[in-house]
């Protein structure tokens, strides 16, 4: 008895630490294709040679935490920081001109 229950300890043990190497962020992504067309099924224009992942993003969605992996050699370079690329500003200002335009067609 004390055996079998040793040996569940033991493989409870083991699936909570490959469970907990795993990362469940909705927002961790690979980017690894530049495509010509906004589509997954158009032609790709360039594969890029290193791990570009996308971690999170600011409330306002105008800053991007970004990880990016690269090797050169046995040498691997890591870093991790904020990029800023205006997304947010721009679905706003987009979403006023349509709303704009929207209420002038109602008049």
């Amino acid at each position: 008895m004390k055996k079998l229950l040793f040996i569940f300890l033991f493989l409870c043990l083991v699936a909570a630490a490959f469970s907990a190497g795993k990362n469940f962020d909705p927002y961790d992504f690979q980017i690894k294709n530049l495509y010509e067309k906004p589509r997954g099924d158009s032609k790709v224009v360039f594969q890029i040679p290193i791990d570009v992942r996308f971690l999170d993003m600011s409330e306002d969605a105008n800053w991007y935490k970004t990880k990016i992996i690269f090797s050169v050699g046995p040498v691997k370079f890591q870093y991790i920081g904020w990029a800023y690329i205006p997304v947010g500003n721009l679905l706003r200002e987009q979403a006023a001109a349509a709303a704009s335009a929207e209420a002038q067609s109602s008049e």
